[in-house]
């Protein structure tokens, strides 16, 4: 069965590549730059050309990733319909994503790994990414605000970003994001201490993940027996063999570890940011098939979000990769959510 499933991805894509060389998407160009933040590290960024003049909003918007796999793996896939980054500059809107430090081909400080409390890929590493790519592309494109969209992790980074600048934002964006609430968690007991449940378990610096494991769970919260039916299996396996291309050996994907102990706390309820900080408008989204974050995280960072000039808050269908679902499952679900905010300017 499995080689069968590997055969029909294979052939998809051979016919993919054969039909439609040179044509898919013809009119969205892109272009890759680095841009310097703190540390020496180098940051990476794509950003998305389309001829199209019609924009629904004048400030770009910037995409960042999960604790999984990075931005391209994530945003940016080269398959049918496996874009979201390329999905949104469709509807009208100026799209960057970005690479946290560590992440794909950004790149990573030293670190003195002898100290057990050092905390790789922290979010305040990772604000300071954010804001100079801000500030690049604010100074770039001649705008005094950007919007951004953090998915799980990436919206943890963001809301931390949102709390400190929401003076430079147009509008924040969080799919799926924990926030500082003390809820159940069903990952919570692989992260915990087996002599103190209210711990961190550190075993290593880095998350190292295989091609299967990177979308297993994905697989099993997909309420449907034919999961081809929820998801193109071939998006699926651009998906693994993008984030896993990125790293060394080219079979297992190798990122920061740090934010797995920045939302074990969370669950417990810690805060790293606040969310009464943020004035800028904001759009809190959660998908009801997700596993990471949780219904308590939205009613918490509703409730706080009390300075806001323009907020929404709300649960839409979908799993954890409802961007790389298909249409009906929630990803176009999603898109108009996005686009409908950013025109509420």
């Amino acid at each position: 069965m499995k080689k069968l499933l590997l055969i029909t991805i294979l052939l998809q894509l051979v016919s993919w590549r054969t039909d439609n060389r040179g044509q898919s998407n013809k009119d969205i160009e892109f272009k890759d730059f680095f841009v310097s933040s703190t540390d020496d590290v180098q940051i990476f960024v794509r950003e998305f050309l389309s001829e199209s003049k019609e924009q629904i909003s004048e400030y770009p918007l910037i995409l960042i990733h999960g604790g999984g796999p990075g931005a391209i793996a994530s945003f940016d896939l080269d398959v049918p319909n496996g874009s979201f980054a390329k999905a949104l500059v469709k509807r009208g809107i100026k799209v960057y994503l970005m690479n946290i430090r560590g992440w794909e081909k950004s790149t990573l400080p030293s670190y003195n790994l002898s100290d057990s409390t050092t905390v790789i890929g922290n979010f305040k590493e990772a604000t300071q990414d954010i804001n100079s790519v801000v500030e690049y592309i604010r100074a770039k494109d001649k705008v005094d605000k950007v919007s951004i969209f953090g998915w799980a992790t990436g919206g943890h980074w963001g809301g931390s970003y949102a709390a400190q600048n929401s003076d430079k934002l147009a509008e924040f964006i969080s799919l799926n994001s924990l926030y500082g609430t003390n809820a159940p968690w069903e990952l919570k007991h692989f992260f915990w201490q087996e002599s103190d449940s209210t711990k961190f378990n550190k075993t290593g610096f880095f998350r190292v993940s295989d091609k299967e494991g990177l979308v297993r769970k994905w697989t099993s919260t997909i309420p449907i027996e034919n999961k081809q039916d929820w998801r193109d299996s071939l998006i699926m396996e651009a998906y693994r063999t993008t984030a896993v291309g990125f790293g060394e050996d080219k079979t297992t994907m190798k990122v920061p570890g740090g934010y797995r102990e920045e939302s074990f706390y969370m669950s417990n309820g810690r805060k790293y940011w606040d969310a009464s900080s943020i004035t800028c408008p904001t759009l809190i989204l959660r998908t009801d098939l997700d596993f990471w974050s949780r219904p308590q995280d939205l009613v918490a960072i509703e409730k706080d979000l009390r300075n806001t000039e323009r907020k929404r808050v709300k649960t839409i269908k979908g799993t954890h990769y409802v961007f790389l679902d298909r249409d009906e499952r929630g990803r176009k679900e999603l898109i108009d959510e996005i686009v409908n905010f950013l025109k509420e300017q």
